[in-house]
């Protein structure tokens, strides 16, 4: 099985219960959802089936810690780090494309409370 499969296969597992966003440490900084495991999880499987990243995907991609907080935390056991390390390689050796080059800017937010 080749690594965009593997990376599909895995992103079926998806229960969308959020128990990964409470845990990594990214997301607070992202300004949306993209920047944690679930959105990463969807990133990595529309990048495999359209063969492209767009700039903020690309953005979301590469500001992963790839620390595994969130795959302990998954009752499917998703390994969103190593599907995100999967992305990094497919764009790298040219099997995805990125339509422009990419600034990331990540803006702490205040705590509410």
């Amino acid at each position: 099985m080749d690594e965009a499969q593997w990376i599909l296969r895995e992103a079926e597992k998806c229960l969308y219960c959020g128990f990964c966003e409470a845990v990594c440490p990214t997301l607070p900084l992202g300004p949306h959802r993209g920047y944690g495991p679930r959105g990463r999880v969807s990133i990595a499987a529309e990048a495999v089936t359209r063969g492209e990243l767009g700039p903020e995907a690309l953005a979301s991609i590469y500001t992963c810690l790839t620390c595994g907080a969130c795959t302990v935390k998954c009752p499917s056991a998703i390994p969103v780090a190593d599907m995100v390390k999967a992305v990094r390689r497919l764009y790298a050796s040219g099997r995805l494309r990125a339509p422009r080059a990419i600034k990331v800017k990540v803006v702490a937010r205040a705590a509410r409370r």
